[in-house]
């Protein structure tokens, strides 16, 4: 008996960690984290970039696109900053190495050039961070991350739409991979498929140690 009570006992406890563990509203999860790092790297060459541009654009539409997306940035890092101060996650305070360098080859250029840099430089990235924000928006488990990803979707989809307004768009622009930060790694993955197999492995056992509901136990020998 007591032997028996222990087994029930472990696949219990096995199957509520296999089965509730993964699922705890607000648990902040990696790609969530990288959600918040990568749209505050963004705003930090994104919005210099376009106020430069706002300036220094010879196409009038250019001009009038990059007003527009950095005044929505700029409002979208107050949105940012504030889930991140609930979360407690620390947000980064540059930008990277990438958008560096497409800031630097934006501020080089001038005319047309500099006008089609700003354009497809931006709306490489853009591209990236709708992807990243619609996986996060239907994967998350925080609610306020959730609203969130959907604010950064709908951001990341009207400045594309704003961008290739301008009739500067390369249809090669969008194919920028994605940073290895940007996806979410095996090793979650791998604990994820483990979770689930504990949970069935528990099932079974309880259902072998409790026996199949609806059929009688057999009745034991008299001696």
């Amino acid at each position: 008996m007591p032997l028996r009570f222990v087994a029930l006992l472990a696949a219990a406890t096995a199957l509520v960690l296999g089965c509730a563990g993964p699922a705890v509203a607000g648990e902040l999860q990696q790609t969530d984290r990288t959600l918040l790092a990568r749209l505050k790297q963004h705003t930090l060459w994104a919005v210099p970039s376009s106020r430069l541009a706002a300036d220094r654009a010879t196409n009038r539409r250019v001009r009038a696109v990059a007003v527009r997306i950095a005044d929505d940035q700029a409002r979208l890092d107050v949105a940012l900053r504030a889930v991140a101060d609930r979360l407690a996650v620390t947000l980064p305070g540059e930008p990277t190495g990438r958008e560096r360098a497409w800031a630097d080859e934006i501020a080089a250029g001038s005319g047309d050039a500099f006008d089609r840099a700003y354009v497809n430089r931006l709306r490489a990235e853009y591209g990236t961070l709708f992807g990243l924000a619609s996986d996060v928006r239907a994967g998350t488990r925080d609610d306020d991350v959730r609203a969130f990803a959907q604010t950064a979707v709908d951001t990341s989809l009207g400045h594309l739409t704003l961008l290739e307004s301008t009739g500067l768009a390369e249809t090669t622009s969008l194919l920028v991979s994605a940073t290895e930060d940007d996806t979410l790694g095996g090793g979650a993955i791998a604990l994820g498929a483990g979770f689930v197999a504990l949970a069935a492995v528990a099932t079974f056992g309880l259902l072998r140690l409790l026996g199949t509901p609806g059929r009688p136990s057999s009745p034991r020998p008299r001696r």
